[in-house]
């Protein structure tokens, strides 16, 4: 999105926010007698209770370019910017609006706050932590500073106050760190009057690396007790990534229980923890085909065996999908030995194999396997890449592979190109990514 249109959203949803809260009133004496009215009826009802019925916590639209939706109960707004999903954040009392982008590996959310001096350039203010009334700093010794499964990440943690130390980019060549202060405030969901009271947030003030001045911070949905998701008891989450051109509508929604899944145009994918990597979700990944055949690539490249530092992650905060030097010379290979018929172009940095947009051009098919995630069904499942999700446009005329090589780390990072479409649903319950087809 240009910087104009974000501004301009930034200024109606300080508006909208002031508008739902001089309305808080009336809105709790309608949902109070509603109850009332309710319980009555159910009090009267002399039918067996029947099993309560899976339900979004919160709805968050994605859509691009500032195009209008409906209301709808607990919803916010999801923009796709700079290839990669960013949300605005209502944080503080009163409310400041906050833009950060959504990291699925993260496990806490963070923005820069004022004052700071080693803070990032930004294209909008921090946040004003002397503005908020609600604002509180935690301490080294709370019980969130003390979390065992959060010491990589507050280890650093020296005196008084509980610091963060948050690194991203691992599975690329640019790798950078946040580092702050841990601290609590109000985070209000716009379109609806739900508020969650000293939601634990990272309070930015120094930083390492080619952060993007478009975005104030991140919103964590990684795994560990502190991501969004955790903070609202949620039991699985769901979102569908638009394509960054795309001006339709979809949803990033929070659940209280595990939705069904319709076996239909779906799969089921079994997820897995990496101990060195402890707040990502990991795929059981069998192998990349191209053009039907299975490349020839060991296992132990996608991350099985003992003592690994590898293994295949989604990021929807890179639009390439990287693969490990091993995977990738082999992936490589096999693409040269079948490009004969594309005419080729100049290559762009991380894409080793992009051509003129022609339409003689003849691409591979290329699938994803999957260890099957439902245990009656079939040893693998299959992912296989559409024309959009295959290929990259840097520039008009010119399309690349939408694979690099991930020179740094033997993880296998599958990016958002890929996945545009793809209605992804993380139960939390059963340890099953859905995928499903053309939702978005």
């Amino acid at each position: 999105l240009e910087w104009s249109v974000i501004q301009k959203q930034y200024m109606k949803k300080t508006k909208q926010y002031f508008q739902i809260r001089a309305n808080t009133k009336m809105n709790i004496l309608i949902t109070y007698f509603c109850c009332i009215i309710l319980s009555s009826i159910q009090q009267s009802h002399s039918a067996s209770p029947s099993p309560s019925p899976s339900r979004s916590i919160i709805s968050i639209p994605l859509y691009h370019k500032g195009i209008q939706h409906p209301d709808k109960e607990a919803t916010s707004d999801i923009y796709p910017i700079d290839n990669a999903y960013a949300i605005f954040l209502w944080i503080g009392t009163p409310v400041q609006v906050l833009l950060v982008m959504v990291d699925i590996g993260s496990p806490i959310s963070w923005s820069q706050c004022d004052p700071c001096n080693s803070c990032y350039p930004m294209q909008r203010p921090a946040f004003n932590t002397r503005a908020s009334s609600t604002f509180r700093e935690l301490g080294s010794y709370s019980d969130t500073c003390l979390i065992p499964m959060m010491r990589e990440v507050f280890g650093n943690s020296t005196g008084w106050t509980c610091r963060y130390n948050v690194k991203y980019g691992s599975a690329t060549s640019h790798e950078f760190h946040s580092f702050g202060l841990m601290v609590t405030d109000t985070l209000n969901l716009e379109h609806s009057n739900t508020q969650v009271k000293d939601f634990i947030i990272g309070c930015g003030d120094s930083y390492e690396g080619p952060f993007r001045a478009q975005f104030s911070g991140v919103l964590g949905l990684g795994r560990g007790p502190l991501s969004i998701q955790s903070q609202l008891k949620a039991t699985a989450f769901s979102f569908c990534p638009v394509s960054q051109g795309s001006e339709k509508p979809s949803s990033l929604e929070f659940y209280d229980v595990p939705p069904e899944m319709d076996q239909n145009g779906s799969i089921m994918v079994a997820l897995t923890e990496n101990s060195g990597y402890p707040f990502h979700y990991f795929l059981q990944f069998v192998g990349i085909g191209v053009d039907g055949f299975m490349l020839d690539i060991q296992s132990r490249v996608w991350g099985y065996g003992l003592n690994y530092d590898g293994g295949v992650i989604i990021d929807i905060g890179t639009m390439l999908t990287y693969l490990p030097t091993d995977a990738y010379s082999v992936f490589r290979s096999e693409i040269l030995r079948t490009d004969h018929n594309r005419a080729a172009a100049s290559g762009y940095e991380g894409l080793e194999f992009c051509y003129k947009d022609d339409s003689s051009n003849v691409f591979p098919t290329i699938e994803f396997h999957f260890e099957n995630g439902n245990i009656a069904g079939q040893n693998f499942v299959s992912y296989k890449l559409n024309h959009n999700q295959l290929l990259f446009t840097p520039e008009e005329g010119t399309v690349c592979l939408s694979f690099a090589e991930g020179k740094s780390s033997a993880l296998t990072v599958i990016g958002s190109n890929q996945l545009q479409g793809t209605l992804l649903t993380f139960d939390l319950v059963n340890q099953i990514l859905v995928l499903t087809f053309n939702e978005c």
